[in-house]
């Protein structure tokens, strides 16, 4: 019987940390109706199976750095939501527009979508975005450099150079992760650069991302300007709500439905 209470207790422990990042022994005391020595011996015995952090007054995630999926990979999680989110990001190109289009799944469904009839120039560092918007008849122009075999991305100094002398109307950046503790993370100190650079050059900024990233972390930090927006799908609300709230006064969202 005391095992089984344990397993209950082990699995509402777990699913608090997933939605907060960080629990405190009295909010577990709170939810569980257990004493703090009980819940003590809790978080031993979690942290011993290598669940959690204990901490001071409680417990936080174990802090662990995601590795990159390759692009086939990619393509599979989500797809629907991503093609979604694409879909409202190509609405907001206007004609004649120079837009960015970073490297990245979501990112490319964005080049599926794009109007063909408005005189739109592209810029890309992904390889399989500038070949779909040339078989689409979209103008573009792919940064030089260094290509990742995993994810088909263009990155180094020489993409830097060039884009730092670009302005945009529109930036559609990609994005691994986002998380209250780490923010914006992706997988490559060059990568992140460029989505720095691509973005402190554009008047607007839409940042795709879909549920799955949140309370993702990967090695390197992104840092957006103020006026970019984060595109989510509409579930993320409901998977990590307390999530959302909070990181909802560090960054501003527009949510897709469906």
């Amino acid at each position: 019987m005391m095992s089984m209470l344990f397993e209950h207790r082990k699995e509402k422990i777990l699913s608090l940390l997933l939605e907060n990042n960080t629990v405190t022994i009295h909010d577990l005391v709170i939810h569980t109706g257990v004493s703090e020595s009980t819940l003590r011996r809790d978080l031993i015995a979690l942290e011993e199976e290598g669940l959690l952090t204990r901490i001071h007054g409680g417990a936080t995630k174990v802090k662990n750095i995601n590795p990159e999926l390759k692009m086939v990979q990619k393509q599979t999680i989500n797809h629907d939501k991503k093609v979604k989110i694409a879909q409202y990001c190509s609405t907001l190109i206007k004609p004649n527009n120079q837009v960015y289009v970073d490297a990245g799944t979501a990112t490319l469904e964005v080049v599926r979508f794009m109007p063909t009839d408005k005189n739109i120039q592209i810029v890309t560092n992904g390889v399989d975005q500038a070949l779909l918007a040339l078989q689409r008849g979209i103008k573009v122009t792919l940064l030089g450099g260094p290509v990742k075999q995993s994810t088909h991305a263009i990155v180094g100094i020489t993409a830097y150079q060039q884009l730092e002398r670009m302005n945009f109307s529109m930036s559609f950046i990609g994005m691994n992760g986002i998380s209250l503790e780490s923010g914006l993370t992706t997988t490559n100190l060059d990568e992140a650069a460029l989505k720095e650079c691509a973005m402190q050059q554009s008047h607007k900024i839409r940042i795709l991302m879909d549920d799955s990233k949140i309370n993702q972390v990967y090695e390197f930090k992104v840092k957006a300007p103020s006026q970019a927006i984060i595109v989510l799908n509409e579930e993320a609300k409901k998977q990590s709500p307390n999530t959302i709230e909070k990181l909802s006064d560090q960054f501003d969202f527009h949510f897709i439905k469906g």
